[in-house]
């Protein structure tokens, strides 16, 4: 099992933090079978790793189910000031849609709250440390106050097949759903 390096997990601080405007919700990986476009891009992940017995560098987009590319991301983890921090390389069209303009070369700090950012953040560092999918539903409050609720799953990347440097992440089409009225929620890592 991958264990992160001690430079690449978040202070105690941040790992403890509650959100006040958002809700990350795990879910046990066996239930990706509700989310059948979900479970295509986890079986494709799956058959990459098996082929090679590591973690693999990327995912062909062509074989993954085309209705699923608009909601995907592809997240470096970078350090800055001492502290992971989660980079998007690429964002599907609805992803940027959602958040109102173009996101690549942005990071977590740059749309979301502080306190959602640390534990987004989080959630990704777990992915790391374990090397193995994270399957969540999540709702939030965007920093432009928009809020969002969707069903995500994070598959983690490696260029050497060894150790967790970037993400894939994807949100259901089907899950994705605007909130109306503010919801604040106890977070969970």
């Amino acid at each position: 099992m991958f264990q992160a390096p001690a430079h690449l997990q978040l202070p105690q601080s941040l790992r403890t933090a509650r959100l006040s405007v958002g809700q990350n919700t795990d879910l046990p990986i066996a239930a990706i079978d509700r989310y059948p476009l979900l479970a295509a891009v986890l079986s494709h992940w799956d058959r990459a790793r098996q082929q090679t017995g590591r973690l693999p560098a990327r995912l062909d987009p062509l074989l993954l189910p085309r209705e699923i590319l608009p909601y995907v991301m592809l997240l470096d983890l970078e350090m800055a000031d001492c502290r992971p921090l989660l980079r998007i390389r690429l964002a599907g069209t609805e992803v940027c849609a959602k958040h109102g303009r173009e996101m690549k070369g942005l990071t977590t700090d740059d749309f979301f709250h502080d306190a959602d950012a640390a534990a987004v953040v989080q959630a990704a560092m777990n992915v790391a440390a374990s090397g193995q999918p994270s399957l969540a539903s999540r709702s939030y409050v965007s920093i432009d106050d928009r809020m969002w609720s969707y069903v995500r799953l994070i598959l983690p990347l490696s260029r050497n097949g060894r150790d967790v440097d970037s993400f894939f992440k994807v949100a259901d089409p089907a899950s994705m759903r605007g909130l109306t009225a503010p919801t604040v929620l106890p977070a969970a890592g």
